[in-house]
């Protein structure tokens, strides 16, 4: 071989390789304009699993999806943008108007067909489901050998409605079902094999969009079972499609696919108990299973590859959307199962069940499962409100709190001291909305009442949460979007200072109101300016500011002469001891004694 030979061969050899390039180049650029980037600095390896457009299997370039080559026309010149604005009209827009309008065009031939004569029912059906394979099939081959990916999966998706819809008019239409005599279950059994049939092929082909039009499509079949004659089709049918998506996520981890699945299948569960009302037993059953079946692909999601903030926030939606609907709905069917059980059973059984699920991911996986823990927290709360009388609530959500939080202390558990801190939340609100109006007030004549009434609720939360400030102590942490370390104890010692001043507000009145306000807040200068401690200092002197503003504002018109004498005498020697108590303690340095 003579040495121009040689070099015309190596020309080829890198001619060839620049094409293929080129290709990968272009497949890149598609699967960005298609996926939800993820955020900065997130891993890249699971953009690459969960990707919308295959390599094409020659390394050959195609004219309508390589980029640019040597020699380009003039087009390759024009910004970024602009070519990107025209790809998306061209390929996404037309592709998809025009699979659109293609599946509209079907049926307006069916219906042509109708009133003209032209086929019978069964003709029609099998002309449609064989003119949908055939696009199937045509998409499928444009886009893993001719490489022209997404205009081949519009077309594949498109192939897929025609002869999904082709098959169910069998059955749906009324005529034809008459016409044929098609039975409900070969229906559904065509239904269920061109369904599978795609979404193998779709996880063959790293098409997570058609395999989620697949499982779409799989949904509206189990919702035609809801017309079977027995209450087994369609629950068995969600179950056996949810337990599909968590086989394919083992293989292919397509969070989104999962995740756009759990609002469906309880829909569908939903509507099978309101039409069918099938034995609670069943409806458990049924319930319990597909709650697991999503944990076990919220842990399966996990295990995978994906490391970037995207996977794991759809992750932990998942988790979180599962839980709260099989919650609600289980709680209705064991209302019905156990007529004598207490209310809340079932969204405490499923509480329960998720801090199973964040032991688990974090004693095998070495991840914490943020959403488990922090609704495992929620919703045994729930389930104490749901189950118990206001006192015994307030009672049962403080235990909870301290537990959650000592837990989550104690094991480094951030969720559950998440979980913790909204418990807290709630327990004030409960506090401030329920209690108050609800439990009786302080009575020397009837003290059983008095003991489990509104002052001994309030008491209770008030002593929980100072308790809870003095045990946080000097601890800190750092809230997401502020660059700066916050104490996890004042928040609780500020809503406990409210919370006894609300308690004295709701069981006082008028002058004794003033004056009750007026001692809490000279206790509190008192108690910081000996414990030197500020924080203390400040919440006497708001509760000063609060009080006289209440004598200024309200006592001088609201109540008698004898009543608006002892409010102002009460202040102002009240003021005047909080202020000496100042003047004693600043000594020689007030400015320095002040900042501490």
């Amino acid at each position: 071989m003579s040495n121009d030979d040689d070099l015309e061969a190596a020309v080829r050899d890198l001619r060839a390789e620049v094409d293929a390039l080129q290709t990968r180049i272009a497949a890149i650029e598609s699967e960005l304009d298609t996926d939800p980037p993820p955020s900065a600095g997130d891993g890249t390896g699971g953009t690459a699993v969960e990707s919308d457009t295959a390599t094409p299997e020659t390394g050959q370039p195609h004219e309508s999806e390589a980029g640019p080559q040597a020699g380009a026309t003039a087009d390759s010149d024009a910004p970024v943008d602009e070519r990107n604005w025209e790809r998306d009209i061209g390929m996404k827009w037309l592709g998809g108007v025009g699979g659109l309008a293609l599946v509209v065009g079907v049926v307006f031939f069916i219906r042509l067909a109708i009133e003209a004569g032209y086929l019978g029912p069964l003709g029609r059906v099998l002309t449609g489901t064989a003119g949908g394979l055939t696009l199937l099939a045509g998409g499928r081959y444009a886009a893993e050998r001719q490489g022209y990916d997404r205009w081949g999966r519009l077309v594949a998706g498109t192939g897929l409605a025609i002869a999904y819809f082709s098959v169910y008019a069998a059955y749906g239409f009324d005529s034809y079902r008459t016409a044929i005599g098609t039975p409900l279950w070969t229906v559904l059994l065509a239904l269920t094999v061109l369904v599978a049939a795609t979404a193998a092929l779709s996880v063959r082909d790293h098409a997570p969009t058609v395999a989620g039009e697949a499982f779409l499509l799989g949904y509206v079949t189990a919702y035609v079972g809801l017309d079977a004659s027995t209450f087994v089709v369609s629950p068995a049918y969600v179950v056996l499609l949810t337990a599909g998506l968590v086989a394919i996520a083992a293989v292919r981890p397509w969070s989104r696919l999962v995740l756009g699945s759990v609002l469906p299948t309880y829909v569908l569960h939903l509507a099978w108990l309101e039409r069918l009302e099938p034995p609670a037993a069943v409806a458990t059953v049924v319930l319990v299973a597909t709650f697991a079946i999503y944990a076990a692909g919220v842990y399966v999601l996990r295990v995978s590859d994906r490391t970037d903030r995207w996977h794991r926030r759809l992750v932990e939606a998942t988790t979180g959307l599962n839980a709260v609907f099989a919650a609600i709905l289980l709680e209705g069917v064991v209302r019905r199962l156990i007529p004598t059980a207490p209310d809340g059973v079932a969204v405490g059984a499923v509480g329960l069940a998720l801090g199973g699920v964040y032991a688990v991911t974090e004693s095998r996986l070495g991840q914490q499962d943020s959403a488990a823990g922090m609704l495992a927290v929620v919703l045994l709360a729930v389930s104490v409100v749901l189950a118990a009388d206001p006192f015994v609530e307030t009672v049962g959500l403080l235990l909870l709190l301290c537990g959650a939080l000592a837990l989550g202390s104690r094991r480094g558990a951030m969720a559950v001291r998440v979980g913790g801190h909204l418990v807290a939340v709630g327990t004030v609100a409960k506090l401030l909305a329920v209690d108050a109006t609800r439990l009786p007030a302080f009575s020397l004549a009837d003290p059983l009442a008095t003991a489990t009434g509104r002052p001994a609720a309030y008491l209770l939360g008030i002593a929980v949460f100072y308790a809870l400030a003095r045990w946080f102590g000097g601890a800190s942490t750092t809230v997401p979007g502020i660059d700066r370390e916050l104490s996890m104890a004042t928040p609780y010692a500020w809503t406990a200072t409210g919370l006894a001043v609300v308690l004295l507000g709701v069981e006082l009145s008028g002058a004794g109101l003033s004056v009750a306000w007026a001692v809490l807040g000279l206790a509190f200068v008192g108690i910081g300016l000996a414990l030197d401690a500020r924080s203390r200092r400040l919440q006497g002197v708001v509760v000063l500011g609060l009080v006289t503003t209440k004598v200024f504002l309200y006592d001088t018109q609201g109540l008698d002469t004898l009543a608006r004498t002892l409010s102002f005498l009460v202040l102002g020697g009240i003021l005047l001891v909080a202020s000496y108590a100042y003047a004693r303690w600043q000594g020689e340095e007030p400015l320095k004694r002040l900042s501490r």
